[in-house]
């Protein structure tokens, strides 16, 4: 019996442990790359230094996908993989854009660039199109907003160089873009009250537009555009309707719903309160302990009944309402209500948010010249109550060879967005995420599991 229980440890063991490595490109680390074990749902991503941990088993094999060519790794007795990745060969011999929208042959050139074509952009279309570069371009880092859809994305190009600005030079079709964050109209993220993340300026480009994304590294490439470029360059080109000859009509349309992927731990065990104490009456200190949102009060579910914030008042007049609702006057009784938990509380606050994109198109490509005219229309419900963001926008492009080597061309772009309500972000109580988490009277639960082999 002894020796079967010891056998079935070393079994347990010897089929799961922990593989560490890192993915690289150039020798740069590549963030957002996707890895699988083969034939399972297990599996992870790069974090920004391209690391990455995960369960695995001598002899399986992990799949290393995302943007460059698919490798295929094989697990043997070492924990510790090293995995390059090389740009598909559809990219590496071929004609890119660069700085001024010339184009060039890749192997001409001094400098690293990398492009993205719209198919690969458009396998996963994010409303912020910044989102949809994560995992597609060696070097290049991007950390999404944490209010949802029309946040501000950050993007750096091979890590940060400067405590202040890292954000690279943003050019549309030739026109250089303003891509700092409006963060209540300063420069940077939040970084105290009341700041409200109004988004940037490249989030507003309606992603069905883009053509390419070509990313120029280092001064080099960014040279014929001054010290504005010395963290690097996102040059976007725009479809133009040249794509195919004649008349074309396309539309697409996307929907995304989104819910919180993972919310904190909380006991449920003691409520609101210290020493096993707590009584509301105006939540200013009138009551005992009621100036205290934190544990550990009174057992909860245990039977007691204590005045609370929303427990039952009546008026003079008859009518009902919650203690909080008029306890600042003072001088009418709460009645106390059943202390109990809410395991879910945290959970049903937050909703289903969903994200509707619709973009209806029009080109022709003739003799002489070529054109294109979007219309596009995103409409967001945030996960957040009351949140949302509507965005319009209009885009035309038209070129035209009146004479042999002489080609005149225009672009418009029209861009209205609109929103009842946008989230703040800063440390605050006018953040509804720090009030929920940080302010709810339940404390943190850690817990740990432990896994014991008798031998």
């Amino acid at each position: 019996m002894t020796l079967a229980l010891f056998m079935g440890c070393h079994v347990l063991f010897a089929q799961s442990r922990k593989i560490t490595g890192i993915v690289t490109h150039q020798s740069e680390p590549v963030s957002g790359i996707t890895l699988q074990i083969k034939g399972t749902d297990r599996g992870t991503i790069t974090d920004d230094q391209g690391s990455f941990t995960l369960d695995g088993t001598s002899g399986e094999i992990i799949v290393v996908s995302g943007g460059f060519i698919p490798q295929e790794v094989l697990i043997t007795e070492e924990d510790f993989y090293s995995i390059s990745l090389d740009i598909k060969e559809i990219e590496a011999d071929g004609v890119v854009i660069t700085a001024l929208g010339q184009q060039s042959q890749r192997r001409s050139l001094g400098f690293s660039v990398q492009q993205v074509r719209n198919r690969e952009l458009s396998q996963v279309r994010d409303p912020n199109f910044l989102n949809n570069l994560a995992g597609k371009v060696a070097g290049v880092t991007i950390t999404q907003g944490p209010t949802g859809v029309g946040s501000t994305s950050k993007i750096t190009i091979r890590g940060e160089a400067s405590f202040t600005n890292n954000n690279p030079l943003f050019v549309v079709d030739g026109i250089v873009i303003n891509n700092q964050s409006l963060v209540n109209f300063t420069n940077d993220a939040a970084s105290g009250f009341q700041e409200v993340d109004f988004g940037n300026g490249a989030m507003s480009i309606n992603p069905a537009d883009i053509a390419s994304v070509s990313v120029l590294k280092g001064p080099g490439a960014a040279a014929l555009y001054g010290t504005r470029a010395s963290n690097g360059v996102i040059l976007i080109t725009t479809k133009d309707g040249s794509e195919k000859r004649g008349n074309g009509l396309s539309f697409s349309s996307s929907t995304f719903f989104e819910r919180p992927f993972q919310l904190p731990r909380f006991q449920n065990e003691f409520g609101q309160g210290n020493s096993g104490q707590f009584e509301f009456v105006d939540g200013l200190g009138g009551g005992i302990n009621d100036n205290i949102t934190y544990s550990y009060g009174p057992a909860l579910d245990q039977g007691l009944l204590i005045p609370q914030y929303d427990s039952p008042v009546t008026l003079p007049n008859g009518e009902v309402v919650r203690g909080g609702d008029v306890a600042v006057h003072g001088g009418l009784p709460i009645t106390p209500t059943p202390f109990v938990s809410n395991p879910d509380n945290l959970r049903n606050f937050y909703e289903t948010g969903i994200t509707t994109m619709n973009t209806l198109s029009f080109s022709n490509s003739f003799e002489n010249g070529h054109y294109r005219l979007s219309l596009g229309d995103l409409r967001s419900e945030s996960v957040i109550p009351g949140v949302n963001l509507n965005r319009q926008n209009v885009s035309a492009r038209v070129s035209f060879e009146p004479i042999r080597n002489l080609t005149v061309s225009a672009n418009v772009n029209y861009i209205r967005s609109q929103s009842d309500n946008r989230p703040a972000n800063g440390y605050g109580s006018e953040n509804i995420n720090y009030s929920l988490v940080l302010r709810i009277p339940q404390g943190h639960t850690h817990i740990q599991r432990f896994q014991m082999c008798v031998h």
